[in-house]
């Protein structure tokens, strides 16, 4: 192993600092991206890169199918409709639906990760509504 560490601790450390292009480079070279983490890796998509986030969003759907078979047909028609709604303008509203979601099908870390991601884009909103005031 070089200097850099295995791929998935290059893929922990490119999550933690935000570099969307390493994530998805050190998750290329894993076996297996665990459920959690791959919603970090859209997460981070979704604010860096939007033109990606679509199609990583059907990817991570349909992990979640595959992960949970207990889902029902209406809980993944729910799930896919959260995840296209958290592209656009209303996408606090539906992370935060869509966690509850997760929640109710136990998946408790993948729902506060998204809690904790809908929590950080309102504050990120409040300041900048907070320099806009400040600014002349």
């Amino acid at each position: 192993m070089g200097e850099s560490g295995s791929p998935y601790a290059r893929f922990r450390r490119a999550i933690e600092r935000r570099q969307p292009t390493a994530a998805l480079s050190a998750a290329a070279e894993l076996q297996h991206v665990p459920l959690t983490d791959a919603l970090e890796l859209l997460l981070l998509l979704r604010e860096h890169d939007a033109d990606r986030y679509p199609r990583a969003a059907l990817r991570w759907h349909g992990r979640l199918c595959r992960d949970v078979p207990s889902l029902s047909l209406a809980e993944a028609a729910a799930v896919l409709a959260l995840l296209a709604a958290m592209g656009e303008q209303n996408d606090r509203a539906a992370a935060l639906a869509l966690a509850e979601l997760l929640r109710e099908l136990e998946l408790d870390q993948p729902a506060r990760i998204l809690v904790r991601w809908a929590d950080d884009r309102t504050r990120g909103v409040e300041r900048n509504q907070h320099r806009r005031r400040i600014e002349p």
